[in-house]
């Protein structure tokens, strides 16, 4: 009775550590907003332009609040993941009329 309680008991633990893991995958950083507002200096929504220099400029004096958004760790702010800060992937394409 000891050893499934015990067994239980670790299963239950595992699950409350891994849940709030999973809660947050697919969505934006927590911190992404203030990112935003921070560095979207015209309000477009979208850091383009010199907010790109700005913003790359401060990740690589070691800003750590901007270390979670080099998403592939390679150490380089890509405009892809500095495109995502706004929820943008990339430009729409036009549809054909």
């Amino acid at each position: 009775m000891k050893r499934i309680l015990s067994i239980l008991t670790i299963a239950a633990l595992g699950l409350a550590f891994t849940l709030p893991a999973q809660a947050g995958k697919g969505k934006k950083n927590k911190g992404d907003a203030d990112i935003l507002a921070t560095y979207d200096k015209n309000g477009n929504g979208k850091i383009d332009g010199d907010e790109v220099e700005a913003l790359k400029k401060d990740f690589a004096a070691g800003k750590p609040e901007l270390k979670a958004l080099d998403t592939n760790k390679d150490g380089v702010l890509s405009d892809e993941e500095i495109a995502a800060i706004g929820g943008k992937k990339g430009k729409k394409k036009k549809k054909d009329q």
